[in-house]
């Protein structure tokens, strides 16, 4: 079973590379995931009909309000899960990875808890993993 979401790896993605790059458009994201322009036609479709996108003139993506969170959120969570897995011992690619297909389905209330973990010091977090 996958709980992947493409529409958040999507704004994801988009709110990567607005961070990396100022402006994005679709062609950005096609060769950042490495799908078919078609494949991300078709989802900043679904997302500008979803409200959580726009295009200006030139064809450069903005964010809705509640895009931006969204995407804000999708990322943390990713950057968070990656961290914690990879302090265990996973390596970097299988924990960036294996984050993308948890980012999706954890629940606010665990990933509170995580953030919660993540920033104890290490001896209160003795025992715990």
């Amino acid at each position: 079973m996958t709980f992947r979401n493409s529409s958040e790896d999507y704004l994801k993605s988009i709110l990567i590379l607005k961070r990396e790059k100022g402006n994005v458009r679709s062609v950005d994201i096609a060769k950042y995931l490495g799908v078919t322009k078609p494949s991300v036609s078709n989802a900043m479709k679904k997302l500008r009909k979803d409200g959580l996108i726009s295009f200006d003139e030139e064809g450069y993506i903005s964010f809705s309000e509640e895009g931006r969170k969204t995407a804000e959120n999708v990322l943390s969570k990713h950057i968070l899960i990656t961290k914690i897995l990879m302090k265990i011992g996973v390596s970097e690619e299988t924990a960036s990875s294996d984050a993308c297909m948890i980012e999706h389905a954890i629940s606010d209330e665990t990933y509170r808890c995580l953030m919660d973990y993540q920033s104890k010091p290490k001896a209160q977090n003795v025992g715990m993993l």
